[in-house]
């Protein structure tokens, strides 16, 4: 039997660049700030509804609690970051809108600076379609130009629009073809 894949569509973000601006209609808190349970709800309302064909299949064969569950426990696996860098957005009248979650590849620094992705990004599901991913993607990236690297390398699901428009439109460039990954 093969093995499955889909394809993502990479995309940078290569410094140096002016800084970026974060509009002010969401107030962020980092995440250790809050209790594990606020992220970890959040994490696994976007899963739960994610376009990701990965995300869908993860929360298929378990659930979306237990995938956002493992999800996060793996973040330190190929990745650094400190606490303080992940971020959950609150609207005006204080409800969670989304999160950004930047991390630092290992091994992966030149000429003193590191590489870095935004591990992951979700809106929750009420609150899509209005341009709040702009705004936590600003967000991360800020956070990374904040500590200094040379490049952001992400990639979003070849079928995730909102995602790759949101890339786009941040200034973020597509880095080639989309390329298979195991599903």
């Amino acid at each position: 039997m093969s093995q499955q894949t889909y394809l993502k569509v990479p995309f940078v973000w290569e410094e140096p660049k002016p800084l970026v601006e974060v509009p002010s209609r969401l107030d962020f808190k980092a995440a250790n700030t809050l209790s594990y349970e606020v992220l970890l709800s959040a994490v696994a309302q976007v899963m739960g509804s994610s376009i990701d064909a990965n995300d869908r299949k993860q929360v298929t064969e378990s659930s979306s609690r237990q995938f956002a569950e493992q999800f996060l426990a793996e973040s330190k696996d190929g990745f650094s970051y400190q606490d303080e860098w992940w971020q959950i957005g609150f609207n005006s009248d204080g409800k969670i809108v989304g999160f950004v979650l930047p991390a630092i590849y290992l091994d992966c620094a030149k000429d003193g600076l590191e590489e870095a992705t935004i591990y992951y990004i979700g809106v929750l599901p009420e609150y899509r379609r209005q341009g709040f991913a702009t705004d936590l993607l600003l967000k991360g990236t800020r956070v990374l130009q904040d500590i200094g690297v040379w490049r952001v390398f992400c990639d979003t699901d070849v079928n995730n629009n909102p995602m790759i428009t949101t890339f786009e439109r941040v200034g973020y460039q597509q880095h080639g073809e989309p390329y298979q990954r195991p599903l």
